[in-house]
C-alpha cells in the first residue's frame, strides 16, 4: 500500500488562505489528530468491491428515481451553531421514517460540533453511515473504522494527488470511500482512486459560497459511479431538480436540521419522485 503523506504537509499544501473556512477546519483537525494515539492496524476485512452504503444508494436510485443521504450536523464554520443541541437519535429517526437511504454524520468537533460517538449511536437505526470529516491522516480512517461507519468522505481539494492512496487506505479498513470534488480540475484525482461513490460539492470550500454543479460532465468522466449532489439543497424541489438532472443521490444537511418537520421534508422529495415516474 502507498504510504500516506504527512498530515502537516497536506495542510500546508492546500494553497488556501489561512483565514478561509476550510483551512481553519484543517488546522483544527491537524491539532486534534496530533493528540490521538497512533492508528491501530485494520480490524475489518479489506473492501474489495461495493459495500452497503453504495448498495443502499443504488437500490433507492433504481426503485424511486433517487436516493437521499440525510445529514446530522449542529454547526458549520460559516453559520456557527445553527442547530446546537438537536437530539441525535430523534433527528435520525425522523430521517429514517422519511425514507432516507443513508446517514451522513459529522465527525469534526471544533467547527461542526461532530463526534465519532454520534456514528456509533446511529448504528441502532440500521442505515449505512458516512463518517463525514476532513480526513488528512490514517488516524481519522481508524476512527471511522472504530465508529462502525460504512463509508468515509475524502475531499480531493484537500488530498489532491494523494486521493488514491487515501481511498486505498480506507478500503483496507473496510470503508467505502466517497470522493468529493469541487470542480472538474479534480477529476483525475478521483479517477486514479477508482471511485465508486462520487460527490460534487456545490459549496466553494474556501468561501462556502454556493454554485450549481451539473451531472452531465461527471457522468462522462465516471459512467459507472454513483453521482451525489452535495450542498445548496434548501427545499424538496431543489433535491428533485438535482435528481432529475442526472444525479443518483443528494446529500442534504442544513435544510433538514433547520426544518421543523424533517420527516415530511424527505417524504415530499420521495413522493414527488414517484409521481414523476408513474
Amino acid at each position: 500500500m502507498i504510504p500516506l503523506p504527512d498530515p502537516a504537509a497536506l495542510v500546508r499544501g492546500t494553497g488556501l488562505a489561512a483565514s478561509s473556512h476550510l483551512q481553519r477546519v484543517l488546522v483544527a483537525e491537524l491539532a486534534r489528530v496530533a493528540g490521538l494515539p497512533v492508528a491501530p492496524a485494520p480490524v475489518r476485512p479489506r473492501l474489495l468491491a461495493s459495500g452497503p452504503f453504495e448498495a443502499a444508494l443504488r437500490r433507492d436510485a433504481a426503485a424511486r428515481g433517487g436516493a437521499v443521504i440525510a445529514e446530522y450536523k449542529q454547526a458549520s464554520p460559516s453559520l456557527g451553531p445553527f442547530a446546537k443541541g438537536t437530539p441525535l437519535l430523534p433527528q435520525l429517526r425522523a430521517y429514517l421514517e422519511g425514507g432516507a437511504s443513508a446517514f451522513s454524520i459529522l465527525a469534526e468537533p471544533t467547527y461542526f460540533r461532530g463526534s465519532a460517538d454520534h456514528l456509533r449511536a446511529a448504528a441502532e437505526l440500521g442505515l449505512p453511515r458516512l463518517y463525514k470529516g476532513f480526513v488528512i491522516s490514517e488516524v481519522q480512517l481508524a476512527e471511522a473504522e472504530a465508529s462502525g461507519a460504512e463509508a468515509v468522505l475524502l475531499i480531493a481539494r484537500v488530498l489532491q494527488e494523494h486521493t488514491a492512496a487515501f481511498a486505498e487506505a480506507a478500503r483496507a479498513r473496510g470503508l467505502e470511500p466517497l470522493i468529493e470534488l469541487h470542480n472538474m480540475t479534480e477529476v483525475d484525482f478521483a479517477q486514479a482512486a477508482n471511485v465508486r461513490l462520487l460527490g460534487i460539492n456545490a459549496r466553494d470550500l474556501s468561501t462556502f459560497t454556493l454554485g450549481a454543479p451539473t451531472a452531465d460532465r461527471l457522468r462522462e468522466a465516471f459512467p459507472e459511479a454513483v453521482l451525489i449532489r452535495e450542498s445548496g439543497l434548501a427545499t424538496p424541489e431543489d433535491a428533485r431538480t438535482a435528481l432529475r438532472t442526472g444525479f443518483d443521490a443528494v446529500l442534504i444537511g442544513e435544510a433538514l436540521m433547520r426544518s421543523p418537520d424533517p420527516r415530511g421534508f424527505l417524504i415530499r422529495i420521495i413522493t414527488d419522485l414517484r409521481k414523476e415516474d408513474a
